[in-house]
């Protein structure tokens, strides 16, 4: 088998420019440990928030200035975070942490409790996209007490989580089937989020937070930032245009500039499109629509069957971030 380091060190060096990952020896490793943990672009709590990595995500540690650490995601994004959220580990326990038995929360929030009942004490809120670990009992079965199954966090302690809101992940994301209408139907689910910049998840996002979530949520990991997004997928015509589709707004190109990308969103059908642009909320491309968005968009991707056309995506089952890969 072959490890999540030597793996990663073959991806690193296609994703060097993007991730700035360092080679050689020393490398410090984590895994993130509350449900969304701010990432800021300097290592101050004032610093711009630059993206959010949920529960059980593994990290580069890369930098450290005091309590701050300065960590890489498989986006990847590199960014500032405070060691509290998380939880440091050799090359060999992160190896064991990604080939472990997990759990992805597919609720949208839920909470792990201190004991198998949701009228206990709250360990820690949970939500869509995280990951914890299973917890066996003394005859090597899964654990569990009536609706709930126990779990345990990056940092080792262990909880409760209904069994309605977690799937086992390995099986789940062998499930995923990237179609135009389950990218609609997860997309749906983020309506009413309200917009933050740099949020990733279900609880804030933004315009690009969103479409990473939702594709994440269906099998496949792109990349953080809509100017990054534009460049995945193929073409997909603006008077073709399928339910999963990514439209992309900006400034339009000129004789002395390129066309500059600062928007995302994901086609639904009848001219309509979901975006967060104050909140997440569903729009018109239609000019006599009365929730018509007053931009146009500047092109469309479409990854739905060119899901690998481009660097930079990677499907999730695939991913040595993720689960350990066969050599």
């Amino acid at each position: 088998m072959k490890t999540f380091v030597t793996a990663f060190c073959a991806m690193a060096l296609c994703l060097a420019a993007a991730a700035q990952v360092p080679g050689g020896e020393g490398r410090r490793w984590a895994v993130t440990g509350l449900s969304a943990d701010f990432m800021r672009e300097a290592p101050d709590y004032t610093a711009e928030n630059g993206d959010q990595a949920l529960m059980g995500t593994v990290v580069e540690i890369i930098g450290e200035e005091g309590y701050w650490r300065r960590i890489v995601t498989p986006e990847p994004y590199t960014a500032w975070t405070t060691d509290l959220g998380l939880t440091e580990m050799s090359e060999t326990q992160v190896n064991d942490y990604i080939a472990s038995d997990k759990y992805i929360c597919t609720a949208d929030i839920t909470y792990i409790y201190s004991e198998p009942s949701d009228k206990s004490l709250k360990v820690s809120e949970f939500v869509m996209g995280g990951l914890v670990r299973t917890v066996s009992g003394s005859n090597g079965k899964t654990l569990k007490k009536g609706r709930f199954l126990a779990c345990m966090l990056p940092d080792g302690r262990q909880g409760w989580v209904r069994k309605g809101d977690v799937e086992d992940f390995a099986a789940w994301a062998s499930s995923r089937s990237l179609t135009g209408d389950n990218v609609v139907s997860t997309a749906l689910r983020f309506l009413g989020t309200p917009y933050m910049w740099g949020g990733t998840s279900v609880k804030e996002v933004d315009c690009s937070g969103l479409t990473r979530c939702v594709f994440f949520m269906n099998g496949l990991l792109l990349p953080r930032n809509a100017s990054q997004q534009a460049r995945v997928g193929a073409p997909a015509p603006l008077d073709a245009l399928e339910p999963g589709d990514l439209l992309f707004f900006g400034t339009p190109a000129t004789d002395e500039k390129p066309a500059r990308v600062n928007h995302v969103g994901i086609y639904i059908g009848d001219s309509r499109f979901i975006q967060a642009s104050h909140y997440v909320r569903i729009s018109s491309l239609d000019p006599s629509a009365p929730d018509h968005y007053e931009r146009d968009p500047l092109f469309a991707r479409r990854l739905i069957g060119h899901e690998l056309d481009a660097p930079g995506v990677t499907s999730l089952s695939k991913s040595p971030w993720y689960f350990i890969q066969p050599e």
